[in-house]
């Protein structure tokens, strides 16, 4: 096992290098330390940590690949935003070009076409995803349902999958092989067990079982451990569950080294390890039960039924809770919410969907693979449709989840860190009673009480508690406290959205007002979704086109929005009022307007009614962009949507009401717009350019670059998103997401200061 974890440390410890070279090495001399005390000072199994380490750095090294310039990827398939994803175009199922497409190719397309071609939408996506691992079917409602419930696990290909799928052909084999006539069964046995022949004739439907599943990380790491386990039948010898955990492990990052950053990579480990660690605990104490009650009652060895029921209940529950903590930290940091029901959905949905509808069409999907007739599909359609949708009432429950502001991610490592010293010192614990135990000639369970006589203090037998609880929670007390305390000003970011518009104004009274939503709504939604907001106080588009107001929809379905604003001028789609709620407010925004608040004023400039372009037609949408300013304590700030020459100039002569310290660039720094006479009514200090990297209209355009010089210049194609904020004696705050990422460092500096990142929050 040490040896499995010396390769994996030295992989973590390349990858901790390039960013913290000084704290790599440091990390290396403690954990070469924590090895040489282990063993006693033994020089020989130090030498070869250190060379599997070694390996392990060297061999992450040879195999690493530069990430591309951000100047070689398009603005529509990455998005700098703090809390935000990738968002590539939606992958479509098309169908798989059998003369150069592979077998597990043609079966995997094959399984996905019946499914869907004898299921419901809804039903037929869910099944794929757990049988085939093909997931782009699934709805944004459904994924959002499984996660707000803690049941997002179930829908990709895992170890339960493998496992349910082991479990039944095995028991099918040796109860085939045991019915096999009499005198064959008998020869057989002589050379090998009805286990081992079950074992043997698994394999092949595993890897074919691997082959139609995609590949991914859990399904490689629960066909290597169910290969060991198998491994071990035929060998008559039972593994360790961690050492087969860490061997997959490193087999998998033989494959891509990289995977150890991949965060289905770290949530399947974990969440594997914290089930075995709980599960390994409950055998134990059920066998120093066992063990108790064999000494008290002679042969009554058997509990009461209800006692053994309430038992696997507890450790069903422990074994639930163990996972959802273990793998809470990530969760939050990543997706910025905690499933409160998630240990009660796991232990009422998991079981119907492991034992019943998986099981079922698995077996049956490998059928209509040679028949082509997919049996029972309605009976499975219908009890499928049932649990997907009391999942989605369930999720509809307000009570279900908690949203989780962004945090930082030291606060990440302290926890883990709290875990990893709980296990050590407990570990070191066990291991010094086990000593003591051995001393006296004493056969007793390493979980039973310490005698009084070699019990230092009560203070002592807490200290391996609390020390892991202090290392973990106190740095996540501190900083609650700090920002509960902190001054809130106004903040305003400007979102990377590609070729696109999106800010969102967090205003002094905290309510939140979204302007724009780009095309599709969801780098604002995940910034929403990182701030730990639930709620748009007022959702302002500026006109129609769809960079500007695409994502309206997707706001709409996934956040109470209390009022929409527009310029009056909108006509909006017949389904369109489908996804806003009954106590929606619209509002149209006129020249003139004010809506005023603790801390700020925004004042409508544009339009007004009687406004017309004289060389545009009538649906001149650009120039009817509402166009607004939203004034702070000492500072202001100028929104105009993607305004031109015309209406600039309609404008300019409002002067001072105009006048902004910061301005957004209207139309993305087009040429047509931004005008020396409009931008001399402004007066700008800092201005802010939302435009798409390697955009095809050549935004921003040079002539705009050159009106603005002496301006200060931010960009979201360089500079990801753009915060400001307000500080109480005036001063702007401003900060970019390129600001916030990690850099490989060279020097002292530069590891100060990606420390420094660690410790910073948008």
């Amino acid at each position: 096992m040490i040896y499995f974890l010396s390769f994996i440390c030295g992989v973590s410890l390349f990858y901790i290098h390039r960013f913290f070279p000084i704290t790599a090495i440091f990390l290396s001399l403690i954990l070469l330390t924590l090895f040489v005390v282990k063993k006693k000072h033994r020089l020989l199994p130090a030498a070869v940590f250190i060379i599997i380490a070694a390996s392990g750095f060297y061999y992450a090294k040879t195999s690493y690949i530069p990430e591309q310039p951000l100047s070689a990827v398009g603005g529509d398939s990455y998005f700098m935003n703090p809390g935000g994803f990738s968002y590539g175009k939606a992958a479509e199922i098309e169908g798989t070009d059998e003369s150069s497409a592979g077998f597990f190719q043609r079966a995997r397309a094959k399984i996905n076409k019946n499914i869907r071609d004898n299921f419901s939408e809804d039903s037929a996506a869910f099944l794929m995803s757990i049988i085939t691992g093909e997931r782009n079917l699934l709805t944004k409602e459904t994924k959002d349902a499984f996660n707000a419930t803690g049941l997002a696990h179930i829908l990709s290909i895992s170890g339960a999958h493998f496992g349910l799928l082991l479990f039944i052909l095995f028991r099918i084999f040796r109860f085939s092989i045991k019915k096999l006539p009499y005198d064959l069964f008998v020869r057989l046995s002589l050379y090998i067990t009805p286990s081992q022949i079950a074992a043997i004739l698994c394999v092949p439907f595993m890897i074919g079982y691997l082959g139609i599943s995609g590949m991914s990380i859990p399904s490689l790491r629960a066909f290597i451990m169910i290969s060991l386990f198998l491994f071990g039948l035929l060998i008559q010898r039972k593994g360790f569950w961690l050492n087969t955990l860490l061997f997959a492990a490193v087999v998998i990052i033989l494959i891509q080294p990289d995977s150890i950053l991949d965060l289905s990579f770290q949530l399947s480990f974990i969440a594997v390890l914290c089930i075995g660690t709980v599960a390994e605990q409950n055998n134990r104490a059920e066998e120093q039960k066992c063990r108790s009650a064999k000494v008290k009652s002679g042969n009554k060895l058997f509990l009461k039924k209800t006692s053994v029921l309430l038992d696997f209940c507890s450790s069903a529950l422990r074994i639930s809770l163990a996972a959802t903590i273990g793998t809470a930290p990530l969760v939050a940091y990543y997706f910025h919410y905690f499933s409160i029901i998630s240990p009660l959905t796991n232990l009422i949905f998991t079981p119907v969907i492991g034992f019943v509808i998986l099981p079922a069409a698995l077996v049956l999907s490998f059928v209509s693979l040679v028949l082509n007739v997919f049996p029972l599909h309605s009976l499975i359609d219908a009890v499928t449709s049932l649990v997907i949708s009391l999942i989605k009432n369930t999720a509809r429950l307000g009570f279900i989840d908690i949203k989780i502001p962004a945090f930082p991610f030291i606060l990440l490592i302290t926890f883990y860190l709290g875990v990893m010293v709980y296990v050590f010192l407990m570990s070191k614990r066990q291991w010094a009673k086990g000593e003591r135990q051995k001393a006296k000639g004493k056969e007793q369970s390493a979980f039973s009480p310490e005698p009084l006589a070699i019990s230092h203090s009560s203070a002592y037998s807490l200290w391996p508690i609390a020390l892991p609880i202090m290392i973990a929670f106190i740095p996540i007390i501190i900083y609650s406290c700090i920002r509960i305390f902190e001054n809130e000003g106004m903040r305003i970011t400007y979102l990377d959205v590609g070729q696109g518009d999106s800010t969102v104004v967090e205003l002094p009274d905290n309510k939140t007002i979204v302007i724009d939503t780009g095309r599709r709504g969801f780098q604002t939604a995940g910034y929403l979704r990182y701030k730990g907001i639930k709620e748009i106080d007022a959702l302002i588009l500026s006109h129609g086109q769809s960079d500007h107001a695409g994502g309206t929809r997707y706001l709409l379905r996934n956040f109470k929005v209390h009022e929409i604003w527009d310029n009056g001028r909108l006509i909006y789609p017949e389904d369109f009022l489908a996804y806003m709620h009954e106590n929606i407010t619209r509002r149209r925004l006129q020249r003139g307007d004010i809506v005023e608040g603790k801390g700020y004023r925004i004042t409508v400039l544009h339009p007004y009614d009687g406004f017309y372009t004289v060389y545009s037609d009538d649906n001149d949408e650009n120039n009817d962009s509402i166009a607004l300013k939203v004034q702070g304590r000492k500072n202001s700030f100028l929104f105009a949507g993607d305004i031109e020459e015309e209406a600039e100039d309609d404008i300019a002569h409002l002067k001072e009401y105009l006048k902004s310290g910061v301005l957004k660039v209207p139309h993305h720094g087009s040429k047509t717009s931004t005008s020396q006479t409009f931008l001399s009514a402004v007066s700008p200090e800092v201005a802010v350019i939302s435009v798409g990297r390697n955009n095809t209209y050549g935004h921003p355009h040079d002539e705009t670059i050159e009106t603005l010089d002496g301006v200060g210049i931010f960009r979201t194609d360089k500079d990801g998103a753009i915060g400001i904020k307000e500080q109480p004696d005036g001063r702007l705050e401003i900060k970019t997401w390129k600001e916030f990422q990690l850099s490989e460092a060279k020097t002292i500096n530069e590891e100060m200061s990606n420390f420094k990142k660690l410790f910073m929050v948008w």
